[in-house]
């Protein structure tokens, strides 16, 4: 019962005709497009890592006994190895070249001074 309570005490219904401004209203913000190119650049760069890993599991997973032994690892373990070298390098030099501060402040360009 308290939790039925919970839930129904934080519906909130809003009124759509509230809003008293189109959304053509709202001026773009920098900030938004490079925060968005740099959210496709991370998704991008995680989704073609985690491909990549499962394409090495199940190519050289499966008869690993079959494939020669680098270093003495079986395969699979080495180019895992190398795979996760390489996205810690991704990483580094995405957050080195790619990602950039942004202040939180309102940009002032609307100001009048």
């Amino acid at each position: 019962m308290l939790l039925l309570k919970f839930f129904t005490m934080n519906e909130k219904n809003i009124d759509p005709e509230s809003r008293n401004y189109s959304f053509c209203d709202i001026e773009d913000d920098p900030k938004l497009k490079r925060t968005l190119k740099e959210f496709w650049i991370t998704i991008f760069t995680y989704v073609t890592y985690a491909a990549l890993m499962i394409l090495n599991l199940f190519i050289f997973g499966r008869h690993s006994a079959d494939f020669p032994k680098p270093l003495g690892f079986p395969l699979w373990i080495f180019i895992l190895i190398c795979l996760l070298l390489g996205m810690v390098i991704t990483v580094e030099v995405i957050c080195s070249f790619v990602y950039k501060d942004i202040s939180l402040e309102p940009s002032k360009v609307n100001e009048v001074s």
